[in-house]
């Protein structure tokens, strides 16, 4: 298998069923959440293991400061004889930390591959969610929607692509194709005989027409009244916010699509909370001894 060969396997969108959903950020009388899709550990495992082999793929972590990891995966290539390797790091999580943060930075080393980076750019679904225990959940019966979502969404970044046939020499059998043509024959004189009804309905029933595209305007307009007054009324919502040495602090945010910004802002500043929404943020691209780095000047708190 060549190169373009393996990084086009490892690039292949996941099944909806192999995907996570988790709820970012929720309403303010917590009774609908956004879910963002991520993909599990064990799916980059195996999509390693499909494309190039158990043995032919490695991981390696590395401590990184005093709380943050980070994770390289190595996969041999064939053709040079040696082992190639891509990086990325992640910050150990609230809950589980070190197993949080090594989970979280093999699969971020694993985007670098492109395994899942598509995820990034598929947006943030409201769905309706429950509280359980200290957190909340996505109702059980939201997951088929989800789902449907998800396959929208890859349609839109990847094309529609051709279902796959149940005859793959693609010739029918003679007698069905027999069959074919006497239905298309009745199929045509089905539907000469149906236009002509519905020309003499069209003819006869204009005003009724007119009436029923009125009440379904008006029924599109509340529609739209309606999804408008449930989506959040603000710019980002803080996730979470901890200081960072003695003039700043760090904040991690999510927009409405469910993106998620990092960003610092002056220590002096102590109006802002996790959970706080935010709107008119204004933010600015630095660069410190670390490299780029996003700033935030100006925002106001939504009411």
């Amino acid at each position: 298998m060549n190169y373009e060969e393996i990084i086009r396997r490892l690039r292949e969108p996941f099944n909806g069923r192999e995907i996570e959903w988790k709820i970012q950020v929720t309403s303010q009388d917590k009774q609908r959440g956004m879910a963002v899709a991520y993909m599990d550990a064990r799916a980059v495992q195996k999509r390693l293991d499909e494309t190039v082999g158990p043995f032919n793929w490695k991981n390696v972590y590395s401590l990184w400061h005093d709380n943050s990891q980070i994770c390289g995966i190595s996969i041999f290539y064939d053709e040079r004889k040696e082992w190639v390797t891509k990086f990325d790091g992640a910050e150990n999580s609230d809950f589980e930390p070190i197993k949080g943060g090594l989970s979280d930075s093999f699969k971020r080393a694993a985007s670098v591959w492109g395994i899942g980076r598509y995820l990034y750019e598929m947006e943030g679904v409201w769905v309706e969610i429950e509280a359980r225990g200290r957190s909340f959940v996505i109702k059980q019966n939201e997951y088929v929607r989800l789902e449907r979502e998800y396959n929208a969404m890859l349609n839109r970044i990847f094309g529609a692509r051709p279902a796959q046939q149940g005859n793959p020499s693609g010739q029918a059998p003679a007698a069905n194709t027999r069959q074919t043509q006497a239905a298309s024959v009745s199929n045509a004189r089905q539907a000469q005989t149906a236009s002509a009804a519905n020309a003499r309905q069209t003819q006869a029933a204009p005003a009724a027409n007119s009436r029923q595209a009125q009440a379904a305007q008006a029924t599109n307009t509340e529609a739209n009244a309606g999804r408008a007054a449930a989506s959040p009324a603000y710019d980002y919502q803080v996730r979470s916010i901890r200081p960072s040495g003695k003039s700043s602090q760090f904040l991690e945010m999510v927009d409405r699509r469910g993106s998620v910004v990092k960003a610092y802002i002056r220590a002096t500043d102590q109006s802002i909370k996790a959970g706080a929404c935010l709107n008119n943020v204004q933010i600015e691209k630095k660069n410190g001894n670390y490299g780029e780095y996003n700033l935030i000047s100006a925002y106001q708190l939504a009411a």
